[in-house]
């Protein structure tokens, strides 16, 4: 079970990557459901979901009394776009983008042959994300230099 609840999660993570809400708890006070929702200008009923994996998950804090959700800096150190090249939540999209081409591999299983590019419908946009906090990161300081090295 805690397998299925991890891999569950890992999606969540990936959606408040791609919604931007980690980055918006990071820079908000302890807020309410509603703060939240106005300052991200999404869907209350999907925040309100998604609030509570989080919760579920110990990724966010619940102060029930005060109805407030809080995001630790501990936690928004490895999952907002400001803790690049350290956010995960950038690698969780991988999640999701195998999710939509498992029965493609399942075939494959089957029949042989290879899954294409073109199947994985968001795979550049992901790469770019990713080599964009890990390769770019480094490429004047480490990558660049080695060119003299040959």
């Amino acid at each position: 079970m805690g397998m299925l609840n991890q891999g569950a999660l890992s999606l969540m993570v990936s959606i408040g990557h791609r919604t931007g809400l980690f980055d918006a708890l990071a820079e908000l006070p302890d807020s309410t459901l509603e703060e939240i929702t106005t300052h991200t200008a999404l869907n209350n009923r999907y925040v309100k979901e998604w609030l509570g994996a989080m919760v579920s998950g110990g990724i966010l804090s619940y102060e029930p009394s005060e109805q407030k959700y809080r995001l630790p800096e501990t936690h928004a150190a490895l999952l907002t776009r400001s803790a690049s090249p350290d956010n995960m939540a950038v690698f969780a999209q991988y999640i999701g983008l195998l999710g939509q081409v498992e029965d493609k591999i399942i075939h494959c299983f089957r029949e042989g042959g290879g899954v294409g590019y073109e199947h994985f419908p968001r795979f550049h946009e992901v790469m770019a994300d990713d080599s964009g906090q890990t390769v770019l990161a480094v490429l004047d300081e480490h990558i660049l230099p080695l060119i003299g090295h040959r």
